[in-house]
């Protein structure tokens, strides 16, 4: 009898101490997320490589993950912008995606010129800027974050 005792009451203290630990984890989320909640981020994109859009846009789903309230723009200029290029583009989904999350995907309308690409030749969900430096640079004089890719 005392055998089957110590062993609800361990089972008891057990289970109480599981419990504890699983709120306070939660709490730990709650608590980052409502720490990311302001958060405003513009990357600049520069670079033609499909397997960095590809991998960029997993990062997305993990940043709102844990800050469903992301603020992003993301300024493609240079090479970057063939990831706005329905053409080349080879995350076109993805872009979908997180535009109707309030992304704004941007393209440098110098370096469309550059590269005779018209405003027909992006993706829909594109929108442009006259100059890709200047927008991050404004952006981050807003408060933004900058994070170049």
């Amino acid at each position: 009898m005392k055998k089957i005792l110590f062993v609800l009451v361990f089972f008891v203290i057990s289970n109480n101490i599981n419990a504890q630990s699983a709120k306070a984890q939660i709490n730990a989320e709650d608590t980052a997320r409502a720490s990311y909640k302001s958060l405003k981020i513009v990357f600049q994109l520069t670079t033609a490589d499909t397997i960095l859009h590809q991998t960029f846009m997993n990062q997305l789903k993990n940043y709102f993950s844990v800050a469903p309230n992301l603020k992003v723009e993301v300024v493609c200029h240079g090479a970057g912008l063939n990831m706005l290029v329905k053409k080349n583009s080879v995350v076109q989904e993805q872009i979908k995606k997180f535009s109707e999350k309030g992304v704004k995907f941007v393209a440098c309308e110098f370096s469309m010129a550059k590269n005779k690409i018209t405003k027909d030749q992006l993706v829909a969900e594109a929108s442009t800027v006259t100059s890709g430096v200047l927008e991050i640079a404004k952006k981050q004089q807003e408060g933004w974050s900058y994070i170049k890719l």
